[in-house]
């Protein structure tokens, strides 16, 4: 760009129409792409449901904000010939303005996704110990029908000493993690557990021996989702029982990946 052309865009920018013309698209296109994140249920891949009610007025807000630039640029057509040369304190530059566009570029550029196999590389998958969301998530495991208890209301209930009863059966849905500690286990059926956002999400799982007659260990991929049905046996190797699966599905990702306590 030449110093002529860099001059021109420079004096372009300072026109008041045009400051209020881009600051009112940037809020309004960052408020629909919020919204559009919302209604396709993938912002809670990086924060907690609770949380929704936040992204929601942020919206509402950014939008109505947006919306009324449009006064501004009503007003700023009388001093489109004479620009305010003394105080750009509030001016947007063109850096300013790729710099707030960036969360949208980014959102537009990188297909959203949740946390899966490859987070556990630098995460600790908890077996037992769940003391950081125990507080929270003390009456999770308090469901009454074993059938409708998550991999989370499991690990919850082994976690403050529960012991599973002959009649007991398990129905929950995971990804497969190929854990080298779980000596007993073929596998490790895992979620995520999501307290306040992604950045503090931690790995739970059950460990599963899978029944003679299923798909062995080689027949599963790492990562895969699956539905596993089955009855717990007694660990020497570890403090929470083994999911002796009985039946063994693949199911498609859940909507909502992430289990919150």
């Amino acid at each position: 760009m030449t110093q002529d052309s860099a001059t021109i865009t420079g004096r372009l920018l300072r026109l008041p129409k045009v400051q209020a013309a881009l600051k009112g698209l940037l809020l309004l296109g960052l408020g629909i792409f919020l919204f559009t994140r919302i209604t396709s249920g993938t912002l809670n891949y990086y924060i907690s449901q609770r949380f929704d009610w936040l992204a929601i007025a942020a919206v509402l807000g950014l939008i109505v904000v947006g919306l009324s630039y449009r006064r501004l640029l009503q007003e700023a057509d009388d001093t489109l010939a004479a620009p305010d040369d003394h105080d750009h304190s509030h001016a947007l530059s063109w850096s300013g303005f790729l710099l707030i566009s960036l969360p949208i570029i980014l959102g537009l550029l990188v297909p959203p996704r949740p946390l899966g196999v490859a987070a556990l590389q630098n995460r600790e998958l908890s077996i037992g110990g769940l003391d950081s969301v125990l507080p929270a998530a003390v009456g999770s495991s308090l469901v009454q029908e074993s059938s409708e208890r998550t991999i989370l209301d499991w690990v919850l209930a082994f976690h403050q000493g529960e012991r599973p009863a002959e009649t007991d059966t398990a129905d929950v849905v995971g990804f497969v993690y190929f854990d080298d500690a779980a000596d007993e286990a073929e596998f490790t059926l895992t979620r995520f557990v999501v307290g306040c956002c992604a950045a503090d999400a931690m790995a739970v799982g059950l460990p599963v021996s899978v029944a003679a007659g299923l798909p062995s260990e080689g027949a599963l991929e790492e990562g895969e989702w699956v539905r596993v049905v089955g009855q717990f046996a007694a660990s020497t190797g570890n403090n929470i029982p083994v999911l002796v699966a009985e039946r063994l599905e693949a199911v498609p990702e859940p909507n909502q990946p992430y289990l919150y306590p």
